[in-house]
């Protein structure tokens, strides 16, 4: 598949061709006298010529040395070789069976009975909480085994075990698949349905990480996993379909998710706050190559002013924001809903690498802030106790509060680039008195998340159902929308997928919106269309976007992934195009095939 070439060919006996070991290299094939297994390459049977019962559910292992069979009450692993028994079980009425790539493990459905798995090395049967399952029980059972893991597909959904523990380590509410396949390591599992293929990382089975709809193509066999994980193909007719899985399966994946993250406007830094203990740990990191350049001092969690009233870990707000023109970064804890004794924010040079001001801010907690150009003025939303809004600005070179402008409160706060606007959940404001005004961004919608171009003349608003509404610079006047192109929601999460992110390119003709189901699309402003299709995610919440200062670099940050590259030069994906293609470019019945609302032309 890598070169397109054919490996071999050639004449096969009568019969049909029941199942396929790696490389093609061995065939079972069903006849009038019974299934026997087809050597390829030496063109004859091998297996010592042994004869299964016609009807005999044949699978091969992953090195093609060893095959399983159930054939009537027995279950045999067998040596493609020369047909030498390597382990055998009496398994009544099989429905189901399965073989590790290495043949290490064996599984199986005895009718009415418990899943049963065994260690064909050590020749014993193996405990775990499958024995608890009544899957072999209650209808059609379909079974994959991958390394030191299992998955069982019935009715329900899928199930995982891990085989070493005996744990059930993923539970997938997935009704109507009919294929699975594990990766190489075990790490992530490909589902396919009747509508999509979907790759799930079993470490975080929430949601899956990758989705490809299939329009209505009909896939016979599973997918496979190239030895490296990064690449998934599925057989649907005569035609092999591959998939770069790229950031979905991405090894910089932790385990331990970030609070927040945030990248500064310029898209050159990125902050991260995790918890330890009762502080936040804030560093500040380079996208360039993801070093820490600073591990800033750690920051106590709130304390709240009322005893009977603790702050607990679900009220917990930790505050990144940077300046409009990214040389600030303003940091801190908030405590959302309680009154606090103390709530230190501070304000941190970042190229001269010093702390420039600390604000103590006790009372209610705030719960937004924007920092002006330079870090000057800080901008302020509190909640109190009771519930009620405040709108304060504050001078942080002075450490002084400046106003305290009247009208309703911003839940998100953002400001335009010179600092002379700024906008938030249904408000906007601006200087001298601040004072805010009513506005409705999103046409009637929650609001999701604001971004400004880079020149502010242009805001981009989110909603919670994918959707973006343009305003030119001063929100006078709406220019645009642009419809919700992320995947449709799965069964189990009733709502769209809403906007978390948003950011225009250096030239603000490009807008990148990310969303809480790890959507990430490139838009085209001036023509209100999509930029290709939807960018290949760690399948997370997209917590923030940036673009790099010359625009063909986009930086994405999440929890568990907090600084993510696009290479998104068109002059590179030329390249890469024309490397797909062999170097020559695409040729004329390449073009028809896949481009065919173009003209050709000579592109490489």
């Amino acid at each position: 598949m890598v070169t397109h070439r054919r490996t071999g060919g050639g004449r096969l006996p009568p019969g049909m061709v029941t199942a396929v070991g790696p490389h093609a290299r061995a065939l079972a094939i069903s006849g009038d006298d019974g299934a026997r297994l087809w050597d390829t390459a030496a063109g004859r049977w091998t297996a010592g010529s042994a004869v299964l019962p016609a009807i005999a559910d044949v699978r091969f292992t992953g090195d093609g040395r060893a095959y399983l069979a159930a054939d009537g009450d027995r279950l045999r692993l067998g040596s493609v070789a020369d047909g030498r028994v390597l382990f055998e079980a009496r398994v009544p009425g099989a429905t189901a069976t399965a073989v590790s790539a290495d043949g290490r493990y064996v599984a199986a459905c005895p009718e009415g009975q418990a899943l049963r798995v065994w260690d064909t090395a050590a020749g014993r049967p193996l405990t775990g909480a499958w024995q608890q399952d009544r899957l072999c029980r209650v209808g059609a059972v379909l079974l994959e085994l991958g390394t030191d893991r299992m998955a069982a597909v019935t009715a329900d959904g899928v199930r995982v075990w891990d085989i070493r523990t005996g744990r059930r380590v993923a539970d997938l509410d997935e009704p109507r698949v009919h294929h699975v396949s594990f990766s190489a390591d075990g790490a992530f599992l490909a589902t396919v349905d009747g509508a999509e293929l979907r790759v799930w990382r079993l470490t975080a089975p929430d949601r899956p990480v990758f989705r490809h709809p299939l329009n209505n193509q009909q896939i016979n066999r599973p997918p496979a996993f190239a030895p490296d994980g990064r690449t998934l193909r599925y057989l649907e007719g005569g035609t092999v379909h591959t998939l770069d899985l790229g950031a979905a399966v991405t090894p910089d994946w932790r385990p331990v998710a970030q609070a927040d993250v945030r990248l500064s406007p310029d898209g050159r830094t990125y902050a991260t706050a995790e918890r330890t203990g009762d502080h936040y740990l804030f560093r500040l990191c380079d996208t360039a190559d993801g070093r820490v350049l600073r591990t800033l001092p750690p920051v106590p969690v709130p304390v709240s002013d009322d005893p009977a009233l603790p702050v607990l870990p679900v009220d917990i707000l930790p505050l990144l924001v940077f300046s409009t023109d990214g040389t600030r970064f303003g940091y801190g804890v908030s405590a959302s809903g309680h009154t606090v004794t103390a709530q230190p924010f501070t304000v941190w040079d970042v190229p001269h690498d010093r702390a420039v001001s600390t604000l103590d801010l006790p009372g209610a907690a705030v719960i937004a802030a924007a920092l002006g150009p330079r870090g000057r003025t800080l901008h302020t939303t509190r909640m109190t106790a009771a519930g009620r809004f405040i709108n304060e600005v504050w001078d942080t070179g002075t450490r002084r509060r400046t106003a305290e402008p009247a009208g309703p409160a911003a839940h998100d706060l953002t400001l335009r680039g010179d600092g002379r606007l700024l906008a938030g959940v249904g408000t906007v404001a601006r200087p001298p008195s601040w004072r805010a005004a009513g506005l409705d961004l999103v046409q009637g919608s929650p609001l999701g998340t604001l971004a400004f171009a880079p020149d502010g003349s242009r805001l981009a608003a989110g909603d919670q159902t994918g959707r973006v509404t343009l305003w030119d610079g001063e929100l006078r006047h709406r220019t645009g929308v642009l419809r919700n192109v992320f995947p449709p929601p799965l069964d189990g999460h009733p709502g769209p997928e809403a906007v978390t992110a948003l950011a225009f390119s250096p030239d603000g003709r490009t807008l990148a919106v990310g969303g809480d189901g790890g959507g990430l699309q490139l838009w085209d402003v001036p023509t209100g269309q999509p930029l290709g299709g939807l960018l290949t995610t760690p399948g997370e919440a997209m917590y923030t976007l940036a673009f790099g200062p010359d625009g063909t670099t986009l930086y994405a940050g999440s929890a568990h992934v907090p600084l993510q590259r696009y290479d998104i030069d068109p002059a590179h994906a030329l390249s890469r195009v024309c490397a797909r293609a062999g170097g020559a470019g695409p040729s004329r019945a390449q073009w028809r095939t896949y481009v065919p609302d173009a003209p050709y032309r000579r592109v490489c």
